[in-house]
């Protein structure tokens, strides 16, 4: 597998492959370039775990 993610923590693209560690968030797969980024992700996984919305904003309002 050559397509690479980002490691939701710090931004770092690995393979999936060569994760450190995975994790499980509703119902997505997390992929991890160390076990410090991993247990970050654990600790506050509602930081990490969230995609931004559609129109490339995350969680605010422009007024």
């Amino acid at each position: 597998m050559a397509d690479k993610v980002k490691d939701p923590v710090c931004g770092m693209m690995i393979r999936p492959e060569d994760a450190a560690a995975t994790e499980e968030h509703e119902g997505r797969t997390f992929y991890f370039c160390s076990k410090v980024c991993h247990d970050t992700f654990v600790a506050h996984p509602h930081r990490y775990g969230h995609p931004q919305d559609e129109a490339g904003h995350a969680g605010h309002a422009h007024g």
